[in-house]
């Protein structure tokens, strides 16, 4: 009986340990980066013919300005319900300078829009190949994928698996454009929306997600190329609570 006890006081103290080491290791990492604090964005081309490639960036500017047109939106919307949620009509001088209404743009906002939409980003890219005189099929899907080494301005963002949404036009043989959907840097020299207050809006809502420390790595003004570190938070916890539960002591 008293073997009993001792190995369910050893057993409860395991459990303990592993609680407080999860709720250490979330709070240590939310300012760090890792492979899923990312949306990646691939055009692939059909082949590496001069005219496909140009195909291929033409399909990138229509869906660029698709999404960026359609975010702004869905986000001047939800400042608008929560503006009338307030009981009043509209934004007061004091909350627009503050930001207190503005609603942030955030992982999980981006990838429900690119999954509720899938099918109309597909339609796009399909519209600008036949309105470009091909009738190559195209296919556009979000999910994860292992990705090579690439360079994005100065920074390098190392092999790994990451969620992105991937368009490949015919073929998909050519090279691929990318760059990063979120954060939205694709989206910062995307055509900007028409309308001046939604274009102010768009300015408004990426700078705030720029700004967020986490993704300094990214924004801060470097001479030499930077390789991100970034971990696969999941499997890191597993394999660390694997040796605990290995060796308690």
């Amino acid at each position: 009986m008293g073997l009993r006890k001792r190995q369910l006081r050893m057993l409860f103290f395991i459990l303990v340990c592993i609680l407080i080491y999860i709720t250490w290791t979330i709070a240590s990492n939310q300012s760090k980066l890792s492979n899923d604090d990312f949306i990646r964005f691939h055009v692939i081309a059909n082949s590496d013919s001069e005219e496909d490639q140009q195909l291929k960036l033409a399909v990138r500017d229509g869906v660029l300005a698709k999404i960026n047109n359609e975010l702004v939106r869905e986000a001047m919307a939800q400042e608008l319900a929560v503006v009338q949620a307030s009981g009043t009509t509209e934004i007061s001088p004091a909350e627009e300078e503050t930001g207190l209404n503005r609603v942030s743009l955030d992982l999980e906002q981006s990838r429900k829009y690119i999954q509720e939409n899938i099918t109309e980003i597909e339609e796009t890219a399909r519209k600008i190949i036949q309105e470009s005189g091909y009738e190559y099929d195209v296919k556009a899907e979000l999910g994860v994928k292992w990705i090579p080494q690439k360079s994005y301005g100065n920074v390098i963002f190392p092999s790994g698996n990451y969620e992105a949404l991937n368009i490949a036009i015919g073929e998909g043989k050519g090279q691929n454009w990318w760059c990063v959907l979120f954060p939205p840097l694709c989206l910062i020299g995307a055509e900007a929306p028409e309308d001046e207050e939604a274009a102010q809006e768009a300015r408004e809502i990426y700078k705030d997600v720029l700004l967020n420390e986490k993704y300094q790595p990214l924004t801060e003004e470097r001479e030499k190329p930077t390789t991100l570190k970034l971990r696969y938070k999941t499997l890191e916890q597993i394999d660390e609570l694997d040796k605990m539960q290995k060796d308690p002591h």
